[in-house]
């Protein structure tokens, strides 16, 4: 063999140098142009929403804190304080002023506007919501990207189409930081969801600092749409004396009455109502003020109070419809209870005490209690044990006066009701009492069972029926439980003694209104 056929085994390290220098600088040249090529190999029609992105729901931030986080607790509380609200009716409201406070301060303030919206609730499909930024310091407009809001009432979607309108707007821009703990929105869902259902949607908007005029021009589109309705979230003076606040709260109801635009000290969530004034000038929308307080009412605590007020605006061009009998009636027993509830409460108080403890009816004295007292009422006195039914007696017609009365109700309720033992006095730390104050009864004309449930106004209406020596009542409260018409009636035709299915153009039927009075809550 010729030494020239030999392997040169001497120079293969230097081969495998080349060879390894060669892979090293191909996997730099795949890395580098990895991180450079200007184009993925991947086309964005093919794009799909990553699980993170899709149905993102804005928990609660103030659950708990402002108002109930319990669901049960929550409704109660909510459809007390609806139901202590007038009843007269008006226009449709297109626009809102409403406090943002823990509810135990100010939601009686925002029942009375939230109340009003019942009568339209199936023509209310949208509501933007416009509330300052408490907790995130921003110009402009916080939008939110979340699919939904949620609440322990259950879950609100939130307008996507609407929302991307506002976001193609100059100032408005999509920050969910500015919604995760802001409050000035949260406190308005659940009213929301007790007065319209499940049936609507909203824009929540968080302005910081923001121009009312540029607001007020991107908000008025809305405005044309015969669906929408706008909330704006607002306390009105912070931290004065209880006599200071008064006068410096009442000149604000002065000046909105007037469409006058508000200064910063005013109210926490000035820029909102005069956003809401300037629409109201260019709408021709009239605002009426329905309620205002301070905490000072509810706390006794006067040194320092926060003002409350609530107001819609509803078209000014439209004659106020005048109160009828019974809604005129509605107004005067809110005043009464406004001013002599808590006596009421005392009165049934000591009454329930007294049935329980000793076994003895209580007598009010005029005495002890103001005269005004003893002119004639009728009333129901209903007691709860933690949320359920445990006695209610009440007076159909004012034969007698109303502090007797209710004296004399909360006794039979608590130790005469045939439905229930008497009450032991190991269960009263944990009764409730309400008080419901009726108004006189309307005849309601119909054709047909169909008609008559026509006719009827959840939340807002009692009904009598009446059919020979058979008759039984609801009161208004009972739409809580029974919501929707036709089983409340059903229900009603079973407390009388008839079939659920029996109806005869013979019965008839008396509509009447209450006042509530709840016992106050710790």
């Amino acid at each position: 063999m010729r030494k020239s056929d030999d392997i040169d085994y001497s120079r293969l390290p230097h081969y495998i140098f080349i060879a390894a220098a060669g892979i090293a600088l191909l996997v730099l040249n795949w890395f580098y142009f990895d991180d450079h090529a200007s184009s993925n190999s991947e086309v964005i029609n093919t794009y799909s929403l990553r699980d993170e992105d899709m149905n993102k729901t804005r928990i609660p931030a103030v659950a708990g804190l402002f108002y109930p986080a319990d669901i049960y607790q929550l409704s109660n509380v909510v459809d007390g304080y609806l139901s202590q609200a007038s009843s007269a009716l008006t226009p449709r409201p297109h626009m809102m002023v409403v406090p943002h406070a823990g509810y135990q301060y100010s939601a009686a303030v925002a029942a009375s506007a939230y109340k009003k919206l019942l009568p339209f609730q199936k023509e209310i499909k949208k509501v933007i919501l416009i509330g300052p930024s408490h907790r995130v310091a921003l110009r402009g407009v916080a939008l939110s990207s979340a699919a939904s809001f949620a609440t322990p009432l259950g879950t609100v979607p939130t307008d996507s189409a609407l929302t991307a309108g506002f976001a193609a707007l100059p100032g408005f821009n999509y920050n969910d930081l500015a919604h995760a703990d802001e409050h000035s929105l949260e406190v308005q869902l659940p009213f929301l969801q007790k007065v319209l259902g499940k049936k609507f949607t909203i824009v929540p908007l968080v302005y910081g600092q923001a121009d009312p005029a540029d607001l007020a021009a991107a908000l008025a589109p809305a405005l044309a749409r015969n669906d929408t309705l706008l909330v704006f979230s607002a306390d009105l003076s912070h931290y004065l004396d209880y006599g200071t606040a008064k006068a410096v709260d009442s000149l604000t109801a002065e000046m909105v009455d007037r469409k006058q635009a508000l200064e910063s000290h005013q109210s926490c969530g000035a820029t909102g109502i005069n956003t809401a004034l300037l629409l109201a000038k260019k709408f021709a929308f009239q605002p009426r003020l329905l309620d205002m307080a301070n905490s000072g009412d509810v706390t006794g605590e006067r040194d320092s109070v926060v003002g409350y007020a609530s107001w819609i605006f509803d078209k000014k061009d439209q004659p106020e419809k005048p109160l009828s009998p019974l809604e005129q009636e509605v107004e005067n027993l809110h005043y009464f209870a406004k001013h002599y509830g808590t006596k009421l409460m005392q009165i049934a108080e000591t009454a329930l005490s007294l049935a329980v403890k000793d076994g003895r009816r209580f007598e009010p004295s005029r005495r002890d209690f103001d005269d005004i007292l003893f002119n004639k009422g009728a009333a129901f006195v209903t007691l709860t044990e933690n949320g359920n039914l445990r006695g209610c007696i009440g007076t159909l017609l004012p034969k007698e006066a109303v502090a007797l009365d209710i004296a004399a109700n909360t006794y039979a309720a608590a130790v005469e009701d045939s439905r229930f033992d008497p009450v032991t006095a190991d269960e009263l730390p944990n009764l409730k009492i309400s008080i419901s104050l009726l108004t006189g009864y309307e005849p309601v004309t119909y054709a047909s069972e169909e008609d008559l449930l026509n006719q009827l106004q959840p939340g807002v209406d009692g009904l009598v029926i009446r059919d020979g020596d058979r008759q039984a009542l609801f009161l208004p409260s009972v739409w809580a439980q029974l919501p929707d018409k036709q089983e409340f009636l059903n229900n009603l035709k079973l407390k009388a003694g008839f079939s659920p299915s029996f109806w005869s153009n013979q019965i008839k039927a008396y509509r009447f209104r209450t006042v509530e009075i709840k016992q106050h809550e710790d």
